[in-house]
């Protein structure tokens, strides 16, 4: 007992330190592929209940440095997050509870792929049922590693996920006590090929740009609050954007995106508040989106206005995916937003990023350009301009997102970043992109990789207790 407690208690201290890493607005990557690794090899030396107790644990441990960012900044109550991280303690215990059924049985090659695939389909469920999406996702720790995020152009989000925890699953398994030699080697050399095709993979996709034609893309923000359109505040505000709106076109911007909710208009007629804008995009001939606070069919709504090259109001998006209490005074939108005569670009805003299926359903509409106001809460600005990124190359779409209290980013369909700056002064950039010629295989068959993570979960889980 003396032995089980010290060796549990070892492991939670590992696997908690290294979620925590992981777990962080600003992650280490290589944590996420280690942090699973202490909790599964001591998995089959120890009881169920131990192996299960140390991983509920650990992850409460690693959650911890986000408890100021949720509860402080996103306003949520204390409660509902702490319940939300008793129950991803809980989802990983059953992960390793899983593959410690087959540990014990030594039959290393399926314990191998049980937690990887049990982990990928829990956090495909959850992003299915939940109000942030897929937000919930160990796969956004590798932002800043393009050759092993491209896995996401054909799995979406989730083989990410499985291939950042295949490693340690493998160790794990080539490393239990009843495993034969043969299956040992087996593990390790079938791990190391699946590993070496999908970081092949990769490097190959990383190498190539986009096939299609060029665009130069300007994205601006100041660190304002919004404001009423109009007043004097906002006529001042709405100068200095003129004057970045004026800068990047003249370095060579023919898009530009401003942030979210960068004015409040009174009514559901914007031009008569901001009139300067669209005269200055037709004076130009530049296309821009600005967020804005106002109503859409008679209810209050967060938009994104879109202004042609002719000044003309091209496109009004709502926002659909509003963020749960600070966003209650909106009511959400619905369908999609292009600017006219040119279906390759799409208007988005912030937290929509964080739901895969809008963005496939974007693409799947021909776009190929998100332009994305956002607002961020500072610290986050990485992790959720990361998402962003992630979600462009899960459907082969580059992203213009600018965030006050975060980053203004340019990425292409690879989510390789082209520009990007801290939103903690006034702020301009802009990059030239290729956009993508064609779809990837998650933007047409879906969600097909998850789906067959929660149907090999049921699988690996009925044999586990019927054998």
């Amino acid at each position: 007992m003396i032995v089980e407690v010290g060796a549990a208690l070892a492991a939670t201290l590992v696997s908690g330190l290294l979620y925590g890493l992981s777990a962080r607005l600003r992650p280490v990557p290589a944590a996420a592929w280690l942090a699973p690794l202490p909790l599964l090899l001591l998995a089959p030396r120890v009881s169920l209940a131990f192996a299960f107790g140390a991983a509920v644990l650990a992850w409460l441990a690693g959650q911890s440095p986000l408890w100021s960012y949720q509860v402080r900044a996103l306003k949520r109550p204390w409660s509902t997050f702490l319940l939300e991280c008793v129950g991803g303690g809980v989802l990983l215990g059953a992960a390793v509870a899983l593959a410690r059924g087959y540990l014990v049985e030594g039959q290393a090659l399926v314990a191998a792929v049980a937690f990887p695939v049990a982990w990928a389909a829990m956090e495909y469920l959850v992003a299915w049922r939940s109000p942030h999406g897929a937000w919930w996702s160990i796969a956004y720790t590798q932002g800043d590693w393009p050759i092993v995020t491209q896995v996401a152009a054909l799995t979406g989000v989730w083989g990410v996920t499985a291939l950042i925890t295949l490693p340690a699953s493998a160790v794990a398994a080539a490393a239990a006590p009843a495993a034969g030699m043969g299956e040992r080697l087996a593990v390790l050399a079938a791990t190391a090929v699946v590993v070496a095709a999908a970081l092949g993979y990769g490097m190959r996709r990383v190498a190539r740009p986009p096939g299609g034609e060029p665009v130069h893309v300007g994205v601006a923000a100041q660190t304002d609050l919004p404001v009423p359109a109009g007043s004097p505040e906002g006529t001042a505000l709405l100068s200095r954007y003129l004057d970045q709106v004026r800068l990047l076109a003249d370095q060579g911007a023919r898009l530009i995106v401003l942030p979210e909710v960068t004015f409040r208009v009174p009514d559901e007629h914007p031009l008569v508040h901001l009139e300067p804008l669209p005269r200055l995009a037709r004076e130009r001939k530049v296309p821009l989106a600005v967020g804005v606070a106002g109503h859409a069919a008679g209810q209050p709504a967060n938009r994104a206005l879109a202004f042609g090259p002719d000044g003309d109001l091209a496109a009004t998006y709502v926002k659909q995916h509003l963020v749960p209490h600070l966003e209650a005074e909106y009511q959400p939108g619905r369908g999609l937003r292009y600017l006219p005569g040119d279906r390759s670009i799409g208007v988005i805003i912030c937290k929509d990023l964080d739901f895969p299926g809008l963005v496939r359903a974007y693409r799947r509409g021909g776009a190929r350009l998100l332009l994305a106001p956002a607002w961020d809460f500072g610290d986050d600005g990485w992790l959720h301009g990361r998402m962003a990124v992630l979600r462009g190359v899960e459907s082969g779409v580059a992203v213009a997102r600018v965030a006050r209290g975060g980053l203004a980013t340019v990425s292409d369909a690879r989510g390789i970043v082209a520009a990007e700056a801290e939103v903690d002064q006034a702020t301009a950039v802009n990059a030239t992109i290729r956009l993508a010629d064609r779809e990837t295989v998650y933007s047409r068959l879906g969600n097909w990789f998850p789906y067959c993570c929660v149907v090999a979960t049921a699988i690996l889980l009925a044999w586990l207790v019927w054998s």
